[in-house]
This record gives C-alpha cells, sequence and structure tokens, in this order.
C-alpha cells in the first residue's frame, strides 16, 4: 500500500495495464466509508505528458455528473525521478464492452438496446459541455458489475473542447484538423484535409460500434 493526497493505492491489486500506463484498485479516504477507486499510474517524461494527462482530467472535469460517463475522483503529481502522475478514476468493475461481445459472438437487437441508449445518452451530455470524445469505441465503453445495463464511457485523451459562442452555447460547425481515433471506428472526413465537424465523427463511432455489438464484426477495416 502507498499514500497518494488522500487516496490509498494498492500496488498488489492490479487491475489494468498498457500504453497508458498501470492502472491499481485504490480507497478514496476523504469518503467515509472509503470507496473504491481506479488509479491510473503515468510517467511524466516530457512537458509534454504533463500537459497530455492535464488535458484529459479537465476534458473528465467539464463532463463531470453523468451516469454513463466516467468520474475523475482526483489527480495528483508525484515528483522523481520518475515524475509520476496519478489520475483517480471511478471504477468500473464489470470489464470493457468488446470483451462482452467476444464472450456472446454477438448481441441481439434487445440486448444491445440499454447500451445503445446509455452510450447515446453519454455522448450527447458530453457534446452538451462542447466536448467532442474522438474516439468512441467498445474497448472505451466499460460495464458495471451492479448494473448490468449501465455503461462508463472511458479515456478522454483525444477530447477536445469545442469553442464557445457568445450565447454560452458551442460551435458545432467548428472543423477539427488532427486525424486521431481508432482506425475501425473512424469517420471518412477524418482523414480530409479539409477538416471534420467533431460531433458528427462521436456519432459516426456510436453506429460502429452498435452495428459491431449486433453483428459481431466490424463493417470496415
Amino acid at each position: 500500500m502507498i499514500a497518494v493526497g488522500r487516496f490509498e493505492v494498492n500496488l498488489a491489486s492490479q487491475l489494468g495495464d498498457g500504453g497508458f500506463g498501470k492502472v491499481y484498485r485504490a480507497k478514496d479516504l476523504s469518503e467515509m466509508p472509503p470507496i473504491a477507486v481506479a488509479a491510473k499510474n503515468l510517467t511524466l517524461e516530457t512537458e509534454s505528458d504533463r500537459e497530455t494527462v492535464q488535458k484529459e482530467v479537465d476534458m473528465l472535469k467539464l463532463v463531470a455528473g453523468h451516469p454513463s460517463v466516467i468520474t475523475c475522483h482526483g489527480f495528483e503529481e508525484v515528483a522523481g525521478p520518475p515524475k509520476t502522475a496519478w489520475v483517480f478514476m471511478e471504477l468500473a468493475s464489470g470489464g470493457e464492452l468488446f470483451d462482452r461481445l467476444i464472450d456472446s459472438g454477438n448481441l441481439t437487437e434487445r440486448a444491445t438496446w440499454p447500451y445503445a441508449r446509455a452510450l447515446v445518452d453519454g455522448v450527447l451530455y458530453c457534446h452538451s459541455k462542447g466536448v467532442v470524445h474522438r474516439d468512441v469505441k467498445l474497448e472505451n465503453i466499460m460495464l458495471c458489475v451492479e448494473d448490468p445495463h449501465a455503461i462508463k464511457l472511458i479515456d478522454f485523451g483525444l477530447a477536445v473542447q469545442l469553442p464557445a459562442r457568445p450565447d454560452g452555447t458551442f460551435d458545432t460547425e467548428h472543423l477539427l484538423c488532427d486525424p486521431v481515433g481508432t482506425r475501425s471506428y473512424r469517420a471518412p472526413e477524418v482523414s480530409s484535409a479539409l477538416g471534420y465537424k467533431g460531433p458528427a465523427v462521436d456519432v459516426w463511432s456510436i453506429g460502429i460500434v452498435l452495428f459491431s455489438l449486433v453483428s459481431g464484426f466490424f463493417p470496415l477495416e
């Protein structure tokens, strides 16, 4: 066990490991009783690494409060060497929706419907805050043991916020130019030199997710 700010991290209980860093089970000790959270540990080799992590945390704060969007509980930096960051997230203990699909081969439309409704509601909420996810995919949709129909949209590392208009709404016509996202889920216009509208590419990715769930394969490779 190690203490990081108000959190206690169990290094013996690893939940995941990948290019994004390692994820451990942890507790938020500021709550009574303490609540279980996921602690993502990342190495900050450059200032750019720090800015990337801080940007994701900022995006998560903008979309906080929706049941279908993962909650960020805290962000702590630890002096090195090497310098590291800890991002403390809501614990979604049901695994990825991708794994649910692999286990089943494909889902019926009836079984897919709760996931579809929750995903659309979550992405619509993000768009209402001007936030475009840009990497909606089965691997970024987590399930919850407590509610088999609930989902949590995660990984806002590629998310951006659209410019605000004078009336407080967001400019959904604003063109983005960086070609990001996962290839099988990426809208065709993302690769265009003319730019693309952020909300539309999230909607495209939702379509790929839902098609894949009911068919068991990706429509485009």
